[in-house]
């Protein structure tokens, strides 16, 4: 009996060492530090934790390149003068040097019309005024005498006068009767006959002039200011035929409906190859950029709705860039409003915003 009350106070303090050895061998007893031991470094803590919080990404270093901007458009050709040719001179045709669709020279003969009852009566026109002059000189001498009135000197006066004016008038319409070309051009259209009798105002065709010939095109608004007077096109028609033109006019005023403004291309035609109203694609060569390219899948929009993409600043925080594009190809967009230098995100950019913290891994 002695002995069984021994046994439990031995076993209770059998228990408690093997305890607390165990708890010093495992660390995680209250234990003083062996000398010598380093203490626990916050700094490598602290970047540890910052290194958890930034985002990887992958980026791009990008440098500013001059480029030829271009301005593709389409637009059309037209005639540098077009001239409705209408009749003032009734009677009837008596020839037609022209056919349709001939070129004609400044000045030459287009229609003529009979002129043998005009050419009469230019010829009594001319009688009459010198009859008058007469009776003018006559009155003059009787006037310097006393032996006649003033106002029959003034009615003499009037009466020359109006045999002038009637002569005048005839010679005019002599000349109305042979029509000409007030330009060198194209008889684009003749709606008359050798034998017809006219009557005054009727419509005798079309004269056309296309050397040079114009092509007009109509530039949107927000592009009219990169267009000045001078300014080349290259033009290419459907038929594969090339040429180049500088821009001659611009308007003052916009199309309300098109929100474009019109603008006009001189093109030497010398052998009126290229006629009116065909459509022509026109690339405007525009003055030099430096710009910065890259893939068109990068594009974002910032809170405002513009376009923007996604950069890193020196912190290696997320900026949102707003950038404006300029050219676009197959593969690539050209935009300007980025510093010279910059980097980019390529990689993971649909991942983080604006202010956030970035692991950049940079491509070659």
């Amino acid at each position: 009996m002695e002995f069984k009350s021994k046994v439990g106070p031995i076993t209770a303090v059998v228990v408690a060492v093997a305890t607390v050895t165990w708890m010093i061998a495992g660390g995680n007893g209250v234990t003083v530090s062996p000398t010598g031991e380093k203490p626990h470094d916050n700094t490598l803590t602290s970047q540890t934790s910052e290194s958890q919080l930034a985002y990887p990404v992958q980026a791009k270093t990008l440098t500013t390149k001059t480029i030829e901007m271009h301005l593709p458009l389409s637009g059309k050709t037209l005639a540098g003068e077009t001239l409705q040719l209408i009749n003032t001179y009734s009677g009837r045709i008596t020839k037609l040097p022209v056919e349709k669709g001939r070129f004609i020279n400044k000045g030459s003969s287009i229609l003529q019309i009979d002129t043998r009852i005009l050419k009469a009566q230019i010829e009594q026109a001319g009688l009459l005024v010198k009859q008058k002059q007469l009776e003018l000189d006559g009155i003059r001498k009787l006037n310097a005498g006393n032996l006649t009135s003033k106002v029959n000197l003034a009615q003499a006066e009037t009466d020359l006068a109006s045999a002038k004016a009637a002569k005048e008038a005839f010679l005019i319409d002599l000349e109305n009767a042979n029509v000409t070309a007030p330009f060198s051009g194209i008889l684009n259209s003749l709606n008359v006959q050798e034998g017809q009798v006219l009557a005054p105002n009727t419509t005798i065709g079309t004269l056309v002039s296309v050397n040079p010939i114009k092509v007009s095109v109509n530039i949107p608004q927000n592009k009219i200011q990169l267009i000045k007077l001078g300014t080349q096109g290259n033009i290419r028609l459907e038929s594969g035929y090339e040429t180049e033109g500088f821009v001659s006019y611009i308007s003052t005023t916009a199309n309300e409906s098109s929100r474009t403004i019109s603008v006009e291309m001189q093109v030497s035609n010398p052998n009126n190859t290229i006629p009116a109203g065909l459509t022509a694609a026109v690339d405007f060569v525009l003055d030099q950029q430096r710009a910065h390219a890259f893939s068109p899948a990068l594009l974002t929009l910032d809170d405002s709705g513009r376009t923007a993409i996604k950069t890193i600043n020196i912190d290696n925080t997320v900026v949102v860039s707003t950038v404006e594009i300029i050219k676009s190809e197959r593969d690539q967009v050209w935009v300007r409003g980025l510093p010279d230098n910059v980097n980019i995100i390529t990689v993971g950019q649909g991942f983080v915003s604006a202010g956030d913290k970035v692991e950049a891994h940079y491509q070659n």
